[in-house]
């Protein structure tokens, strides 16, 4: 493989801000989602901030939110992931590509993958607003899959590890708890720029981290990131 690193990509230059925007989203889903979490937690529209918005390939029909005993067609969904704030609180949505269809994250949702992935790694920054997805099979298969500006994609990446290596990594998950972390964020300092948004998934577990904090992070969640990262 090409040695790009799992978790990392040179970034262009980025706004001085904390916030992480795809410009080519449509704007007319910020009213959508704005207006639906308006009507939901009783906060003015004009309150609610887009402070995140990512594209994203969704594994089903249903935005990979499916409700309790809800039959999903097993279909790849473009769209997006819509993060709104108010205050220090926020909200996350599952959108389609064009925000007809809107799904919000709760709390204390269970985490799905697809039955054969360990553990996958989201990434998205610079202005160019380029997304990185790598993704670990069970059989040691791994795929990266790269989305450049205006949702076009570059060749996917793929290699493969070991079924060893694929047990050590598993066995390093559980041995550093990752699960504690399910629904932790990990945001970069007030004003920072130049920095990727990372989300690290696994069936037990999703964490949220910027890249440029990650010497502050714990030192179970730095294990894993390292651990991670050799898998190439």
């Amino acid at each position: 493989m090409s040695g790009i690193p799992l978790l990392q990509a040179t970034a262009a230059p980025t706004r001085s801000t904390t916030e992480l925007l795809d410009y080519a989203y449509p704007k007319s889903l910020s009213w959508r989602v704005r207006r639906d979490l308006a009507r939901r937690v009783g906060v003015p529209t004009k309150n609610l901030r887009v402070v995140e918005a990512q594209r994203q390939t969704w594994n089903d029909a249903c935005l990979e939110l499916a409700a309790p005993d809800e039959m999903c067609a097993q279909q790849l969904t473009e769209g997006w992931r819509i993060v709104l704030a108010h205050g220090q609180q926020t909200w996350t949505y599952h959108t389609d590509a064009q925000g007809r269809s809107l799904r919000l994250e709760s709390a204390d949702r269970a985490i799905t993958l697809p039955r054969n992935v360990v553990f996958r790694s989201q990434s998205s920054g610079g202005f160019a607003g380029q997304t990185y997805e790598t993704v670990l099979f069970t059989d040691g298969r791994v795929q990266q899959k790269i989305t450049l500006n205006a949702g076009k994609n570059a060749p996917v990446r793929s290699w493969r590890v070991t079924p060893e290596k694929v047990r050590e990594f598993q066995a390093l998950l559980d041995h550093e708890q990752f699960q504690t972390f399910n629904q932790r964020t990990f945001p970069a300092t007030p004003g920072a720029a130049d920095f990727f948004l990372v989300r690290l998934t696994s069936p037990t577990g999703s964490v949220e981290y910027a890249d440029i904090e990650q010497e502050k992070l714990p030192r179970s969640l730095k294990t894993i990131i390292q651990a991670w990262n050799s898998l190439r």
